[in-house]
């Protein structure tokens, strides 16, 4: 489901709901570029005779990812019930401000071979920027919050502008506004309006005239205030009035911290996955505009709000990425603010984030060779497209990726994919490992899997869904085929044909022969791959998010 700036103040609650609820989440990224060193530059390694330090890897992923942005981000919830249900969302990110009160001063960059990369997959620069969603890190949120209550602490200090005498013209209309201030003090009619405004007969007020303004009102007449109305194109002088100063002050104020939680857009999806604080979301962002029963609806809304906010304080999400490393460097940047320097307070902060996170790419990779076969997303899906085990469907609203060819590399997409691989694969290692022996490990054409204690299966046993049309929630076994044949990487070509038929002992063998679900997460099973990101490029080939503050 492709979700755009107009679209996502009223999906939010809806993906918030989703995320509360998943038994694991995907997400995959799309960069204006990945690499900063030059090709035959200094920073060459192509002449070296090993491969670089993690040290090495990760300042050159952090150098990329302080250059370079992210343009997309993909997203896919899956959760666990008779089979599993997916839903994946995708989002183009705007590095653009959404509104004049949010003054963002952004360098974005674009590496031509990304940018060829992004055409050749058919990427929308023009959507990116027209309709993508906000972002803000904490980072930026903190400097905008610093600039604005230090901004009229800075305005007291700006010294005058001095008029030289060799400007007649700006002496002239310094003299005609202090002459209009001082003749509507001294008007005690009836009549008179309680403000003046000081303009210009050829035209709008430009900036220096308006600064004349300022400066005459704070020097001369220290009981009024000047105020720029109309866009700034005339200056209104008015009684400085205390109570009514605060009041606008405050006025002023909730609509900066509006506009900062709008400008926040994305950010309040890494904020509900990272258990972040939610309580800037307003709820009438997430209402239905032109509503009949607006007052019941925002009221609903806002119990539905507070109700998944307190799901999501409670939650430890279980975060699934492919080739991870890179992919949370740059989350990092673009949600939080700098990286660290140093790759294990990296590694410290990523884990006190996430605390479960697994890499498709390590999971795929762990005990194989290095001359094994390739491990792109792509390619470790291959074998499965027949494979029909575990079950997992897209959801009703959420059929874009189960009829159309030709998205590899989307970010929604590719999450999407993600998420088949590791239902599928985690199910597979699992049935193949030695119960018999802790050390030992099974082959298979994929990959060389590490086994573990004998323990209960733990995870959820699959069943074949129910053939029903179900509840308006979770599709029925028809509605999950018709929604998925076409998908060239659906794993419901067919479906299980017995329907539960089997006993609960046959159902639970043939659940570990031919893996129909995924391992309990919290078992023994995961102690080999959670919170381990393959990095291929380094000489240690892995980085465990779980050292980081053990080792400092």
């Amino acid at each position: 489901m492709d979700i755009d700036q107009a679209h996502f103040p009223r999906q939010l609650l809806s993906i918030l709901k989703h995320i509360s609820t998943a038994t694991f989440v995907t997400f995959d990224l799309e960069m204006s570029g990945i690499n900063t060193r030059q090709r035959y530059g200094n920073s060459d390694r192509s002449l070296d005779a090993g491969k670089p330090t993690l040290q090495q890897q990760y300042s050159d992923m952090k150098s990329a990812a302080e250059t370079f942005q992210v343009v997309q981000f993909g997203l896919t919830c899956v959760q666990e019930d008779q089979y599993y249900l997916a839903r994946p969302y995708n989002f183009n990110l705007s590095p653009l401000s959404i509104d004049r009160d949010v003054k963002l001063e952004r360098t974005f960059s674009f590496s031509s071979s990304a940018c060829d990369f992004l055409q050749k997959n058919h990427f929308d620069f023009g959507k990116m920027f027209k309709h993508g969603v906000p972002y803000l890190s904490r980072k930026e949120e903190d400097e905008l919050r610093e600039e604005y209550m230090g901004r009229a602490s800075r305005n007291s200090k700006i010294p005058d502008v001095v008029v030289s005498m060799s400007d007649p013209n700006a002496l002239a209309f310094q003299r005609s506004s202090r002459d209009t201030i001082k003749a509507w003090i001294e008007d005690d009619s009836k009549t008179k309006d309680p403000f003046v405004n000081i303009t210009q007969p050829t035209g709008p007020l430009n900036a220096y005239q308006r600064r004349l303004i300022y400066q005459l009102v704070r020097s001369e007449f220290p009981e009024l205030r000047a105020i720029a109305k109309n866009d700034g194109h005339f200056m209104q002088v008015e009684k400085l009035n205390i109570e009514n100063e605060e009041r606008f002050q405050k006025r002023k104020l909730d609509g900066f911290n509006k506009s900062i939680a709008k400008q926040v857009g994305l950010r309040w999806i890494f904020e509900a996955l990272s258990g972040g604080d939610l309580s800037a979301i307003d709820p009438k962002w997430l209402c239905s505009e032109n509503s009949e029963k607006s007052e019941q609806q925002l009221e609903a809304v806002t119990k539905e709000l507070n109700q998944v906010r307190a799901a999501l304080r409670n939650k430890s999400h279980v975060i699934v990425g492919h080739n991870l490393f890179t992919d949370l460097g740059f989350l990092y940047s673009t949600f939080i603010g700098f990286l660290p320097n140093n790759v294990k307070h990296f590694q410290q902060h990523i884990h006190e984030l996430f605390s479960h996170v697994i890499d498709t790419k390590y999971l795929a990779t762990h005990g194989h060779s290095s001359m094994g076969s390739r491990a792109g997303l792509k390619d470790l899906l291959e074998p499965f497209k027949k494979v029909h085990t575990p079950l997992i469907v897209l959801h009703e609203k959420h059929t874009a990726y189960g009829s159309t060819f030709g998205k590899e590399h989307e970010a929604g997409f590719d999450s999407w994919m993600t998420a088949e691989l590791f239902t599928k694969l985690s199910a597979k290692l699992y049935s193949e490992r030695d119960t018999s022996d802790n050390d030992s490990t099974t082959s298979s054409n994929l990959i060389d899997a590490s086994s573990s204690d004998n323990e209960d299966p733990g995870g959820a046993l699959l069943h074949s869904p129910d053939t029903s049309s179900g509840d308006g929630n979770l599709p029925g076994e028809w509605h999950a085929r018709e929604m998925n044949r076409s998908n060239p990487f659906s794993l419901l070509d067919s479906l299980v044909e017995d329907n539960g038929s089997s006993s609960e002992d046959e159902g639970e063998a043939k659940g570990k022969k031919t893996g129909l679900f995924v391992p309990r997460f919290g078992g023994r099973f995961w102690d080999v791959y959670m919170n381990k990101l393959r990095v291929n490029a380094a000489e240690v080939g892995v980085c465990d998010l779980s050292e980081g503050a053990d080792e400092l």
